[in-house]
């Protein structure tokens, strides 16, 4: 391979840029860009290509014993897959030179071989057939209540030609039954009441009830928090980071479209997507906000009756099967220094939801594998809310749960292609401390209701779901009501508490005051004081004015102040001397004239 020129070849070059991917000496992006090779996007487009079908073309390779019998190939495994998919799925051999003597050689064996896979997996074209990161998963369908039911979807496919299998009483059958699936079978989840399984790789994209919202194609995983929170009819919910909008669209159709959900997204073109998904499923019960949430002001009237909150934040995205992490991520992708980043704005959103003053239940969920961005944030979180909330333990049967090492690990749940047939995935649920529980749990460092409501959990179904993640009308309304007689104790002891907190800031400032400005104190006081003062003298000045104006003219009477009972007293004593003096003086006089007559 060597006596080749490097810038001649594209399937040269390819082949030593998946040796570099594999060895871990790059990502795609950074392995391309030190390639000398000219055409970068194309050898781009063939190296993702060749990573995504990995699995298909190496089983070829082996099969066909390629690299036993064509010295031309160096024994390159890697340079025999770019080869084979250019040949078989991609859109033809590119300037092979010496190369294109292999694939003509050897097209009889390597077509059949592909025909056999085709009729294996049913499919009519070879790019039809499974990638290698996908081959495993069932396809998913959830079922929208907000327009139908379950049963009227089952029985829309059923009188299309599809077989509804019986659903096993263990996970561990279960499994198996989704992986061996024929064309046209189908079954009900294991643990989830509205999702249906269907064969890997159906194409739903054109179906009826694909495009008119009946139905939403969504992997099982991603449908976890939305049951693990299940607010119920007439809730006010917060989904802090909704679009595109399929965890909103679900927790709509488990509250029946009735009650509130807040959806928060920073990006104008994301929310205007999630609008439109939301047009699209029938939901009317959300209001769709372009802000971040890390400025809403939890504590405003608008929010003050939010009850549950979604945080499904930023992520890498490292659960995601579709995506080849394992095989691209170079150093720089997945350094800590990243990884820290994320930790630090997940964490902020989650600690933003808990100061909604009357949240009772927090649900936090990544599509990431990685600790620091799942289990680590999870357990700093708790620290600062503990005495207030607890981690809770959700769908006791769920097959695998946190990572070991944290305090909290077997009430977190995780998800992954071999263990669950589906998407990595992580999810926590907080609920909110009874009040009882909050005094006893310190006391004596357990959490009582935890051990009670595990207790509680062995009489539940066996699919693990508790009493808030069962679906129905019936158990929502009991679930409402246990709600609402809980919900009067809670507000009390908020109430309480924002009165204490209102009386020690008040003393605080107060002291505060007193210790900084004990002078300007005085001043002001001695300021009112003053004032007082001035405003006697004036009252003074007005009594007297008012008290000569009487007794200068008697009509000034009727204008004395009734509310000085004592001036209108004087007034009138001064006006009966004043008539007693001119009486006698009018006596003497006559007195005087009698006796001179």
């Amino acid at each position: 391979m060597g006596d080749m020129n490097r810038n001649s070849n594209l399937y040269i070059e390819a082949a030593r840029v998946l040796h570099d991917i594999y060895e871990k000496k790059g990502s795609i992006k950074t392995c391309v860009h030190r390639s000398s090779f000219q055409e970068k996007q194309m050898l781009t487009a063939l190296v993702s290509q060749t990573l995504r079908f990995a699995k298909v073309l190496e089983t070829v390779v082996k099969r066909t014993k390629l690299l036993e019998n064509n010295r031309l190939l160096w024994n390159d495994g890697m340079l025999a897959r770019v080869l084979l998919y250019d040949f078989m799925i991609g859109p033809g051999l590119y300037k092979p030179g010496r190369l294109k003597v292999v694939m003509v050689k050897n097209k009889e064996i390597i077509t059949s071989e592909f025909d056999r896979l085709l009729t294996a997996y049913g499919v009519n074209e070879c790019s039809e057939l499974p990638s290698s990161t996908t081959e495993a998963l069932p396809r998913y369908v959830r079922v929208n209540l907000i327009k139908t039911s379950v049963d009227e979807v089952i029985n829309s496919f059923v009188d299309k030609g599809w077989t509804l299998l019986h659903v096993p009483t263990d996970f561990s059958s279960f499994k198996e039954v989704c992986q061996n699936l024929d064309e046209n079978q189908f079954l009900r989840d294991f643990h989830l009441d509205d999702l249906l399984v269907f064969p890997a790789h159906t194409d739903f994209h054109d179906s009826r009830l694909v495009q008119d919202g009946t139905v939403i194609l969504q992997d099982k995983a991603s449908c976890l928090p939305a049951h693990i929170l299940s607010p119920p009819e007439g809730a006010v919910v917060v989904d802090s980071c909704a679009a595109p909008g399929n965890k909103t669209s679900h927790m709509a159709s488990l509250m029946g479209n009735k009650g509130t959900i807040y959806a928060f997204d920073h990006k104008e073109d994301r929310i205007e997507v999630l609008q439109e998904r939301m047009e699209g499923a029938g939901v009317s019960c959300k209001v769709a906000r372009c802000m971040d949430f890390l400025r809403v002001k939890t504590d405003s009237q608008t929010y003050r009756d939010v009850e549950y909150v979604m945080v499904d934040p930023s992520c890498s995205g490292s659960g995601i099967v579709s995506r080849l992490d394992s095989l691209t991520n170079d150093d720089a992708s997945v350094s800590q220094h990243r990884l820290g980043q994320l930790h630090k704005l997940q964490a902020q959103i989650l600690r933003h939801a808990f100061s909604f003053p009357k949240v009772k239940k927090i649900v936090y969920s990544t599509c990431s594998i990685n600790e620091e961005e799942n289990e680590q944030v999870c357990e700093e979180i708790y620290e600062k809310f503990k005495e207030r909330f607890k981690i809770k333990k959700v769908m006791k049967n769920w097959p695998e749960r946190g990572r070991e090492g944290y305090q909290k690990s077997d009430r977190y749940l995780r998800a992954s292609p071999t263990a669950t047939l589906t998407n990595g995935f992580f999810v926590a649920c907080f609920k909110r401390r009874k009040r009882k529980q909050e005094v006893g749990s310190m006391e004596n460092g357990m959490d009582q209701e935890e051990v009670s409501s595990e207790d509680d959990q062995g009489s539940q179904k066996q699919n693990g779901m508790d009493d808030e993640e069962k679906e129905g009308s019936k158990k929502r309304k009991k679930r409402k009501e246990k709600q609402s007689s809980e919900e009067g104790g809670e507000e009390l002891m908020e109430i309480n508490e924002k009165k204490e907190k209102k009386k020690k800031s008040k003393k605080r400032k107060r002291d505060m005051y007193e210790e900084e400005t004990p002078v300007k104190r005085k001043e002001e006081d001695m300021g009112e004081k003053k004032e007082e003062e001035k405003e006697e003298e004036v009252l003074e000045r007005s009594v007297k004015k008012r008290k000569e104006r009487t007794s200068k003219s008697s009509h000034c009477s009727d204008t004395i102040d009734i509310r000085d009972k004592s001036e209108k007293m004087d007034t009138v004593e001064s006006i009966a001397s004043v008539g007693t003096e001119n009486s006698t003086a009018k006596i003497h006089k006559k007195k005087k004239k009698r006796s001179k007559d």
